[in-house]
Order: C-alpha cells, then structure tokens, then sequence
C-alpha cells in the first residue's frame, strides 16, 4: 500500500442528536482491517480547517494508530440545529463520543483535544460523564464564561466579543441565504478598530441583531447573575472524572483560566484518576497561532510549536495503555527571559514568595519622563500621583492578553513605548537590577486610589524595561470601582474616597536580567482589549459618547496607604 493511501478517509457522516438533530462529522482512520481508539474534535470553525493553524492535520494522528473524528458543532457550517454558545455542548458532546465509540472499527476510548471554543467543548461534554470518554487535551480556555471571558472584574472584554462574534456571524449569514449581510460582517471584521469605538454597543448592525442575539444577551448581563452560571466549568469540576492536559499560553487571554481548572480539578474531581492526573503545560504563546515568534519577541527554539507530540504522550497512554518513557510532571512551565524549561507539582511553585516593590514618587510619576519608582521600602510621608482620564481618548492596549487574531486584537508582548510618554499613563520603576530576578506565579497590586467621579477603572501592567529604551508588557490587570466588592452587582464609588484595589494582572513566569528594570504602568484604560468605562456606573451596553465623564484620578503611596506591586520570586 503506498503511503497516499494508507489512510481512508470518509466525509460528511450523520452523527445523530437525542434531540433528532444531525451533526455532521469527517473521520481518518488507517486503511486497514484493524481496530484503533478514538480522537474527537468538535469544532464551530469547520471540520475540513480542523484547527490545523495550531495541529497537525488529522491524517497525521491517524498515521499514529487513531480514528480521528472531526466534527461541525449545531448550527455550524454543515450540522443541522441553531447555534447558541455553549447551551447544547455538553449533550450533543456526550452524544457523539458515544456514537464514536460504537463504530464497528473502533476501540471504544474516546480522547478530546482542540483549542478555544473547542476547548469549552470538551469540558462541557466531560461533566456530563460519558462512559466511554477516557481523557481531554483543552488547550487556551477559561474556567467561567463571565470572569475572564464576556468580562474580567466589571470591564467587558470588548476586542474579545466583538471580533468573535464579527467571524461567528458570517457562517450563520450564508446558511440562511444572507450573502448580504456576510458581505457586511464581513467589511465590519475587515475593519474591526472602527466597530470597537462604535456606541452604543447594543445597537450593531441589523445583522448582527439577527445572527448573533447572543452577543446582546452578554450585554445585558453586565454582572455575574444566574445567567453565566449554567455554562460555569468552575462550578462542575466535581462533575469531571478523566485526566486532562491543559495547555495555556502566559499572553493567553484564558491563562488565568486554563491554570485554575488545572488547580481544581486536582481538588475538586469525581475520582482520585482524574485528581492525579491533571497536567498543566504552559508555553510563553498568545492565543494563536503558536509559535516561538510571539508579538514583537522571540523566544527561541524551546518555544517552538511541538503540542501534537505531547498529545501524543497522553493519548498513548490513556487510549492505548503505553507508559510513557518519562512522566510528565504535574506542572511543566516555560520561563520567559531565560527561555527555559521548568518542572513544579503545583501552581505557583511552592518556593515562590511573594515580595512587595511599593510604589513612589518624588514630585510625579505622569510618563517614562516622572520620577515615579519601585522599591521594597514602604513609603512614609509622599504626595499622591494625579492623572486624568477621559472615555473619549483611551489608552490603548499595545499587545497583551486579548483574543483571539493577532491582527485584529491586541495580544503578545509589544514595546510600550508610544504609552509611556502619556501623562496619563503613571510609570514606576526599579534601579537597573544587579542580578537577575525571577518570577513564577500570580502577579498583584494593591491599589490605593480615589476618582472624582461614580465609577471608573484602574489598570496594571507589568512590564520589562530594556536597557535600550525599550520595554516589553509581561501581564496586565483590570477592574472596574463599581465592582470592587464583588462581581454580582455594581456599586457606586464615592467622588473623592480612597478606597484599595486590588488588582490581578494574572499568573506569570519571567525573568528580569541584569541591567533591566522592573516597571509598573497605573492609568485608566485598556483599550480596545477592554471598553471604556464612561465613568458613569451604567449597563456598558448603553453607554454613548453623551454619557463621557472627565475622572480625575489620584493615586496614594504614603504610610497609610502603601501601594504595592506584589511579585512572586523565586530565589535561586
């Protein structure tokens, strides 16, 4: 048999739903009489593409002794049935892995893998147990669909939703006929910065009404209320009982997710198999594609793409029964800024220590051209640091932590330079380093600070200043005042009271060498990664330019309110 044809190949296979619905399904599979274990990847971004912008192909798994069964999610590209986020995913994904695990060639053990959505995929159909599903490989997803999805402490994750939606949309257009409003969605994607400042949010285009009611139903949901909770991975972790890997990116969006489904699950799993095999491997990649190559930087060959290897591993093992030469470790992390590899039975590591740099300043800390500095020694009497800010001309995010398309949100490190020389971005930093520091774990600051106005945001961001002038963002953070006692109600701040923030700028592992400096950015916004907050405490989706409050903004670092950075090192 030659190699062109030592995998059969069969498209378009009716895959049927309890409900009566058809979801339609390519399967690989060697081109022999033998029976093999079963690969699922279930898609809403086309079966025939497969995510091969981060996997192999799936004739490449099916090379190495799988069925691999690709399918189009309800509503999608050519499966039956209307398409809602995540409602009919658990189901329909019992649904198909049985039926995958019924073919008359098959090894009834069924893995999962895919990214994204397709990640949400696969954790949604292992909490509704599935006798035959016996391990996943969800890569860059998040624990809750309203923290660190639609939105991450109050501020909604604009560039986000709106380019997702945007791409979504056009497949629902074209399978009604629409080509008109495809061709629409289409310019609007094309053209996304101009859709980001468009106002009022929740009044789109009739297209996008029409083909993604999802999109506005989000808006209406600007607080974490009975409606997120159905779709809530972190609230079913007792619901999962196989191994998992996940596989997370530190300029992933989902990072801060993806590591706290890895954390409880270990805990909180059905069984003590799906406690003791939970793995954790994160790269220093954005959302996609996966490369060395992230934003500006580039992290070498160690960083290159080889997740279809690693795959491999755990499907081997738990498909096939082959002990792996070496474990993996529960925690496998890379570390950027020395570009290596690193092993840990948990997150954080447990030698990481948390260590504060407060913040100070002499007379301001208004752009790289302050004075503003870090320390570890705790303010005594000093004078605040004030900026203003206007919804009308944010601070734009340059790089970081958005998704999902490089071109059109901003994700990955990017020199921040055109931000620094703002004044309304306050800019602190440590000496040039004698040494080299290391961090590995969550990254915070405790925020003191008052605004003149009901409500406002206040962002973080770390970042590595280069002895060259430029400077790189590692992680950054967001919260919205209205909610900084909880996310189940907005709350209103009093114009002028000091109140303390703390803000997450997410998990980490990075290294500042010598002769950089640790730096820290305080402003107001981020830009298009988050919408602006029109300093007003309103439903996000209302808000129109007529709502732009100016907020004056004070930041405090004295004896009674000692602002801080707090870094995890480890000390080696």
């Amino acid at each position: 048999m030659s190699i062109q044809d030592s995998i059969r190949t069969e498209r378009g296979i009716p895959v049927p739903m309890r409900d009566g619905v058809r979801l339609y399904a390519d399967v690989y599979r060697p081109n022999d009489d033998q029976s093999y274990p079963v690969l699922l990847l279930r898609t809403p971004y086309n079966r025939q593409d497969a995510q091969t912008m981060n996997y192999a192909h799936p004739s490449w798994y099916a090379r190495h002794g799988y069925v691999v069964v690709v399918q189009d999610a309800r509503g999608r590209w050519s499966s039956e049935g209307a398409f809602h986020p995540y409602i009919h995913e658990a189901e329909d994904g019992y649904d198909t892995i049985e039926w995958a695990a019924s073919l008359p060639y098959a090894i009834p053990k069924v893995g999962m893998y895919g990214f994204s959505y397709a990640g949400a995929m696969q954790w949604l159909a292992a909490t509704s147990r599935p006798p035959h599903l016996a391990c996943i490989a969800p890569a860059m997803i998040g624990s809750d669909s309203y923290q660190g999805k639609a939105y991450r402490n109050g501020a909604l994750s604009l560039a986000l939703q709106q380019s997702w939606m945007l791409f979504a949309a056009q497949d629902t257009a074209l399978r009604r006929g629409r080509g008109d409003w495809a061709a629409e969605l289409s310019a609007l994607y094309g053209d996304v910065f101009s859709f980001y400042k468009r106002l009022p949010l929740n009044d789109p285009p009739e297209s996008v009404k029409e083909l993604a009611p999802y999109y506005l139903e989000w808006l209406r949901h600007p607080s974490r209320d009975e409606y997120w909770h159905a779709t809530s991975l972190k609230e079913k972790y007792e619901s999962v009982e196989v191994p998992a890997l996940h596989i997370g990116g530190w300029y992933d969006i989902f990072i801060d997710g993806t590591i706290e489904n890895f954390t409880g699950i270990r805990k909180r799993g059905a069984t003590e198999n799906a406690k003791a095999h939970q793995y954790l491997y994160i790269e220093p990649w954005f959302h996609m594609p996966w490369s060395r190559y992230v934003g500006e930087l580039d992290f070498g060959p160690e960083a290159a793409n080889r997740v279809d290897q690693l795959q491999l591993r755990l499907f081997d093992r738990w498909l096939k029964g082959k002990e792996p030469l070496h474990e993996l470790a529960p925690v496998t992390y890379f570390r950027m800024g020395s570009n290596t590899w690193h092993e840990a039975e948990q997150w954080p590591p447990a030698e990481a220590q948390d260590t504060a740099y407060y913040l100070h300043s002499a007379s301001r800390a208004n752009s790289i051209h302050g004075d503003g500095t870090l320390t570890t020694s705790a303010p005594v009497e000093e004078y605040p640091d004030t900026y203003v800010y206007h919804p009308s001309i944010p601070v734009p995010a340059l790089g970081g932590r958005s998704g999902a398309v490089p071109d059109l949100t901003p994700m990955g490190p990017r020199n921040q330079i055109p931000n620094e020389v703002r004044n309304d971005v306050l800019v602190y930093s440590t000496e040039p380093l004698q040494e080299e520091l290391v961090l590995s774990g969550e990254v915070t600051v405790e925020l003191y600070a008052s605004t003149s106005a009901e409500d406002t945001d206040f962002v973080a961001k770390l970042v590595d200043a280069y002895p060259d002038g430029r400077s790189y963002n590692i992680a950054e953070g967001i919260v919205r005042a209205s909610y900084r006692h909880g996310l189940s109600a907005p709350e209103a701040v009093v114009p002028g009271e000091v109140h303390r923030y703390e803000i997450s700028l997410g998990p980490t592992a990075a290294v500042f060498r010598p002769g950089h400096r640790i730096r820290l950015h305080v402003t107001s916004s981020l830009f298009p990664t988050f919408d602006r907050n029109p300093n007003r405490v309103m439903n996000p989706g209302e808000a129109t330019e007529a709502d732009f409050v100016t907020a004056t903004q004070t930041i405090y670092h004295d004896e009674l309110h000692p602002s801080k950075l707090w870094l995890p090192i480890i000390h080696e």
